[in-house]
């Protein structure tokens, strides 16, 4: 089924849009404090003291709710992602500098509202409008790195850079994806790694990916040491 508009649709006057804006940031606090299961119109009222009247007159549905919770969510930290990856251009000296900087940037934005970005994730694989929007931001977010690491395409041991960058971002999103959904102290994907570790070694790799056959050996360091030393 493709993928149709939210019917939902801002208001123009200044207390309606201060209604609004206390469905939405209620909503943010019921997905950030509990899980997704638990999120209802009922729940998100609940934070507000607003009739059920109020809601119905912004809102069709749950789901246009969710859609407008997720366009406010990107549109407060992609501007941010843009311009710190944007900023991190002018001073990465290698292409090792700057695919920390930049994947860092990313990690560190995601991780910042990880409960958010899970519940993004896991409606979107039922929900082809929130796909939609995802896909588009994440597409903007390797734009933006692409850009970050051109300097830097002379060092990519690879016949296609471009490909390269765009198959080192791939990888990094599905490591995202995979640590925010499964994620957790039940669940045997966290492999007891921390993520600092976990997202530190993937740095590394993807920089070690992205020189290919310019290989420099020794800048990755042994994950498993590492382990050993500090216990996780």
């Amino acid at each position: 089924m493709e993928p149709t508009e939210s019917p939902f649709r801002p208001p123009r006057r200044r207390p309606a849009h201060q209604t609004l804006e206390r469905i939405l940031a209620a909503a943010e606090d019921q997905l950030r404090e509990q899980e997704l299961e638990l999120f209802t119109i009922q729940s998100v009222l609940l934070r507000t003291g607003l009739s059920v009247g109020a809601f119905y007159s912004r809102f069709p549905d749950k789901t246009a709710l969710l859609h407008a919770v997720q366009e406010r969510v990107h549109g407060r930290i992609e501007p941010l992602i843009i311009a710190d990856v944007a900023a991190q251009a002018q001073v990465s000296e290698s292409l090792e500098e700057a695919v920390d900087h930049g994947f860092e940037i990313l990690i560190n934005r995601v991780l910042s509202e990880r409960e958010l970005f899970r519940a993004f994730m896991m409606l979107s694989v039922f929900d082809p409008l929130m796909r939609q929007k995802g896909e588009q931001f994440s597409l903007e977010r390797r734009r933006a790195l692409t850009a970050m690491l051109a300097p830097h395409r002379g060092e990519i041991g690879h016949a296609d850079p471009d490909l390269a960058i765009n198959t080192a971002f791939a990888v990094y999103s599905n490591v995202m994806r995979g640590r925010l959904v499964f994620y957790g102290s039940a669940n045997e994907m966290q492999f007891g790694i921390a993520d600092e570790t976990l997202f530190r070694q993937l740095k590394v790799s993807l920089a070690r990916f992205l020189r290919g056959a310019n290989q420099n050996p020794g800048i990755a360091p042994d994950l498993y040491a590492e382990q050993k030393e500090t216990g996780r």
